[in-house]
């Protein structure tokens, strides 16, 4: 009997096979079916170009922001072999596309979390970093004002920052920087020479052989005795000649004029970069930098500046992440995070109103990327 009920269960007869493959087929068909298809492939997708692009990937998640400027994702987007944007909508008739009418690019790192967070959202960071950035100043003053600075730092550093410039200087002098900057001047002070220092010169001095013949006149008449030259009148001459320069801020204009030189600004550049990168490594600079980083005499010093940086920390990612007051994480953050940890450029597709549009080109012009359309929008004629 037991055998007997066994075999009864059993699925023996070709129908019954078939009849199972069947439903499991239409059961997989039927799942397939509702399994969003992919968008890019559809009918209404649309191409758009960036000429602005310049080689960026594109990332392949597609938003569209609310009137609120919350963002939500819309669809997909990929590059075309022709180097368009291919993008396709989940649903091609959503009325949100009715107002999310320009289509942009925008970089796909954190800038993009900056750039659709909400204007409240941004002015809370603007406010905890000019806090903090005043409370760094403050304590780096303190700290540099401290006696425990005095005693035992400043000498130290002074002799790293001396030992920079020595550095920086010998390094302009090698590749021949300081001496261009010497034959730069030639022409200027030629120019100066003529237009103010020689006619102030010859000015005040066309009279003084009258004078030196005038004040020396005891000794050319008595040959017979030693008389010392009378040099009053050239030493008159010469101050007149002076004030008269300094009168016209003649001094002052050389100065600028050379300062204003582009071989000026260039060769503090030059010393710049070499005093920045000589000071930089030196390695006595990063000891005395880590020992002070240690050292709890400057504690409380910087315990105001901690304490903010510790609150922008919190706030930044909190507020950054989790856009326009939403308690989860936002795909916009999770887009940033997958083309962070690729280390790719890529740049994001979002569909905005013009208002939206010119408040973020307002945040960063060159961030913000026009998208062209060669077909209309679905729905659109």
């Amino acid at each position: 009997m037991r055998r007997s009920a066994r075999r009864g269960r059993r699925l023996h007869p070709a129908r019954d096979w078939l009849a199972s493959v069947v439903l499991l087929v239409l059961a997989f068909a039927v799942g397939l079916n509702c399994l969003p298809r992919r968008p890019t492939q559809l009918a209404a997708a649309i191409d758009l170009a960036d000429p602005q692009r310049a080689g960026t990937g594109i990332a392949p998640a597609v938003f569209a922001l609310r009137d609120s400027g919350a963002a939500v994702r819309f669809g997909n987007a990929e590059l075309t072999a022709q180097g368009m944007i291919r993008v396709g909508f989940y649903d091609s008739l959503d009325p949100l596309l009715a107002t999310a009418t320009e289509a942009v690019s925008l970089p796909a790192d954190a800038r993009l979390l900056w750039f659709l967070a909400s204007p409240q959202e941004r002015q809370s960071l603007r406010d905890k970093a000019a806090s903090l950035a005043v409370a760094v100043t403050a304590s780096a003053r303190d700290v540099v004002g401290s006696p425990e600075f005095a005693a035992h730092y400043r000498d130290r550093f002074m002799g790293v920052f001396q030992a920079g410039t020595r550095k920086a200087w010998q390094i302009t002098q090698d590749n021949g920087a300081w001496r261009a900057l010497l034959r730069s001047y030639e022409p200027i002070m030629r120019d100066l020479n003529a237009r103010d220092i020689r006619p102030a010169i010859e000015r005040h001095f066309r009279a003084v052989p009258v004078a030196m013949l005038t004040a020396n006149a005891i000794g050319f008449i008595d040959p017979f005795r030693d008389h010392p030259w009378n040099m009053q009148p050239i030493e008159n001459a010469l101050k007149a000649a002076v004030q008269e320069l300094r009168d016209h801020d003649v001094p002052e204009r050389v100065f600028m004029r050379l300062m204003e030189a582009p071989q000026t600004i260039e060769f503090l550049r030059v010393f710049q970069d070499e005093f920045v990168k000589a000071t930089m490594h030196d390695p006595a600079l990063q000891g005395l930098l880590a020992e002070m980083a240690f050292d709890e005499r400057f504690q409380p010093y910087v315990a105001d500046a901690l304490t903010r940086a510790n609150d922008l920390g919190r706030a930044g990612p909190r507020l950054l992440v989790s856009l326009h007051g939403s308690k989860e994480l936002n795909l916009v953050a999770s887009t940033v995070v997958r083309t962070t940890v690729s280390g790719r450029p890529d740049r994001v597709v979002v569909f905005m109103n013009p208002a939206q549009r010119d408040e973020i080109a307002a945040l960063d012009p060159s961030g913000v990327h026009a998208l062209q359309r060669t077909d209309p929008l679905p729905g659109r004629k």
